[in-house]
């Protein structure tokens, strides 16, 4: 087993497990009353926006009405922050299946809560907001008030309070059924997936547009034109090239202007002692050099922050570790064609958006505790392709780092291949990652909309680890991993992926049952899916359920579907692909009635997975054979 304490530790630190938490401390509803009464927010199971947007929020003092509601076929209370996600949780298909009819809807009473809309409309309040129950609160909609999310819905207690807020915040003020009419639909994981060709166009866009750094005129040469690179540095006009000859240069560079440094295998040694290449100028391009004598230092000094920003701190630590290159407040950055060795960072990217580095090769520390990573990407979306990284601590880390592609790359061993922390939007696509310590691709912190697609992890930890909501999770293969595939965000889609060889499948720890899994393929795993607590998952849609290898191995056509339900997480089901008994147990007239009660009430069921129509044979039987062929050919002598 390669999965230590010391993973799930970190995991937890995270926010990968946080809904095991949420479960732990969450209030469990009395449904046995007409109308429970209010429980606090912080005992409910929470659905909201962004764990970024609410750091924002706690940084400028903004408040943001939110909601409980109780269900009928629900343990616990679900706590949504933002009035819009409350409307559009109520209205999802399938969602009065699985949790039933709302006994009771709260919302927050902003009456006598000293409401007032501040800079560009931020919605504060002096004091402190109560409950009060849906149907019977006075809505503020279409005004100025805003959260870092975009608009809000403001509720008050009281008809005359929401007035006097329309009036000084623009809108009008409406009742609950009205609400519940508005048009709050929020696009789910299919939009996700659909958005995925344009993310891919548009970053195709964006390196067409900085390979044009690459093709300025030369003026400057070292050694003909200036002594040193520095000096041809600062002799180049604007938006010409300057060329290194072949040969080794001691030297650490600052590249204040718009210019390309184009080596010709050449080295720049920067002697051990910190950054080698700093860029402070928009559109500067650096190719063609290989870095050596990148300084140790992994991570800054906290101390050091000089802002007020929530994640200040992490910034300066994260972001001023020693590199081959470091960039700040620089736009349209263009890396290619740069081989390095550090025992730190390859590349430092804080706020340069549309930057672009392609065609790298980062050699880090062996001991991934000893080094950092490849590419560092802050503040601002960047593209990442065709390039390797090696060793270190996080092959590509993100932090705030919106609409970022990263696609067609290998990462080796290392702790982390591609690690999301506060990142949204973001692609991660057709990449290539062998023996990580932890897990091939790891998102954490609750982001919002990211596409995992296409992806090729073995041998590692885990394969892909999620976190946050909306997100699509497909066409992916995870092989020979302690966890193949980690479903915990939310609201998300996961299709067409085949975990092979692996500990356990799936795992599935989000309390709030609101995923779709289907037409996945899980083969030859010890256990293909566990599940944390909560309720009864269901992994069919529209009829379509998942192949699970060892329950209905049937001569059927791709697309046949099989009559009778199968749980892997049940005691008998999940033995079926191991033993011959269960499968003889399995018919037994007991086991079938306890099978037949199975879902009716979904809410009040333990933790367990149902596939209602499993598929006959794989969803993806060309991955699938490749697989089983390649396991073939390693076990023969």
């Amino acid at each position: 087993m390669r999965l230590t304490l010391s993973l799930w530790q970190m995991v937890a630190v995270f926010g990968l497990v946080v809904s095991i938490v949420v479960f732990g401390a969450a209030f469990v509803a009395d449904l046995s009353s007409e109308r429970p009464d209010p429980v606090s927010f912080d005992r409910t199971v929470q659905r909201g926006i962004t764990m970024a947007d609410e750091q924002r929020a706690l940084g400028r003092d903004v408040s943001i009405p939110r909601a409980e509601v109780f269900y009928s076929q629900y343990r616990y209370v679900v706590g949504y922050v933002g009035l819009d996600r409350t409307v559009a949780a109520l209205t999802e298909p399938g969602h009065k299946q699985q949790f039933g009819y709302p006994l009771a809807v709260y919302v927050s009473d902003y009456s006598g809560a000293g409401a007032t809309c501040g800079e560009n409309g931020t919605l504060r309040a002096s004091g402190t907001t109560g409950w009060t129950a849906a149907s019977e609160a006075h809505y503020v909609v279409n005004g100025s008030a805003r959260a870092p999310s975009g608009p809000v819905v403001v509720p008050f207690g009281t008809p005359d309070d929401a007035a006097t807020f329309a009036d000084r915040c623009g809108g009008r003020v409406v009742d609950w059924s009205t609400i519940q009419n508005l048009s709050f639909a929020e696009e789910g994981a299919v939009a996700v997936r659909e958005q995925v060709p344009d993310r891919r166009a548009t970053a195709n866009e964006t390196v067409q547009t900085a390979r044009r750094l690459d093709t300025r005129p030369v003026s400057v040469v070292v050694g003909e034109d200036a002594p040193t690179v520095e000096a041809a540095i600062e002799a180049a006009p604007p938006n010409t090239t300057v060329v290194v000859p072949n040969g080794t240069y001691r030297e650490q560079v600052t590249i204040d202007e718009p210019i390309t440094l184009r080596g010709r295998n050449a080295t720049l040694n920067g002697g051990g002692n910190g950054t080698v290449v700093t860029v402070t100028a928009d559109r500067v391009g650096i190719t063609d050099l290989s870095v050596t004598g990148v300084g140790n230092q992994t991570v800054g000094n906290t101390s050091t922050a000089s802002d007020s920003a929530w994640d200040a701190t992490v910034t300066a630590a994260y972001g001023n570790s020693d590199a081959a290159v470091t960039a700040r407040n620089a736009s349209r950055l263009y890396i290619s064609n740069i081989t390095v060795e550090t025992p730190s960072s390859g590349f430092v990217l804080r706020q340069t958006p549309d930057a672009v580095v392609e065609n790298v090769i980062v050699n880090g520390t062996a001991a991934w505790e000893d080094g950092f990573m490849g590419v560092v990407g802050m503040h601002a979306g960047i593209v990442v392709q065709h390039s390797t990284f090696r060793g270190g601590r996080d092959g590509i880390y993100l932090h705030r780092a919106d609409g970022t592609v990263v696609r067609d790359n290998t990462l080796r061993d290392d702790r982390f291949g591609v690690h999301l922390m506060y990142t949204s939007s973001a692609l991660v696509a057709d990449n290539t990652a062998r023996d990580q310590e932890y897990a091939g691709v790891v998102v954490m912190t609750n982001p919002d909309g990211n596409a995992i697609v296409g992806n090729d992890v073995r041998d590692a930890g885990s394969g892909i680890m999620m976190a946050g909501s909306r997100s699509y999770v497909g066409h992916n293969v995870v092989a020979n991993t302690t966890r193949g595939l980690s479903a915990n965000a939310g609201r998300s889609l996961y299709e067409h992926n085949v975990v092979y060889g692996s500990d356990i499948g799936i795992t599935a720890a989000t309390v709030l049952p609101s995923n779709t899994v289907t037409e996945n393929d899980f083969v030859a795993n010890d256990q293909h899916a566990v599940s944390g607590p909560g309720p009864l998952r269901w992994y069919t849609e529209d009829g379509r359920g998942n192949y699970w290898s060892g329950a209905y191995d049937l001569s059927a056509d791709d697309g046949a579907t099989v009559a009778q339900p199968y749980s892997p997480t049940d005691t008998v089901d999940e033995q079926l692909h191991h033993s011959d008994a269960a499968v003889v147990l399995r018919e037994a007239p007991s086991i079938r009635a306890l099978r037949a009660l199975r879902g009716t009430t979904p809410g009040f069921r333990r933790g367990s997975i149902v596939d209602t129509h499993p598929l006959a044979a794989p969803a993806n039987p060309e991955t699938v054979a490749m697989l089983r062929n390649e396991t073939t050919t390693e076990a023969s002598p």
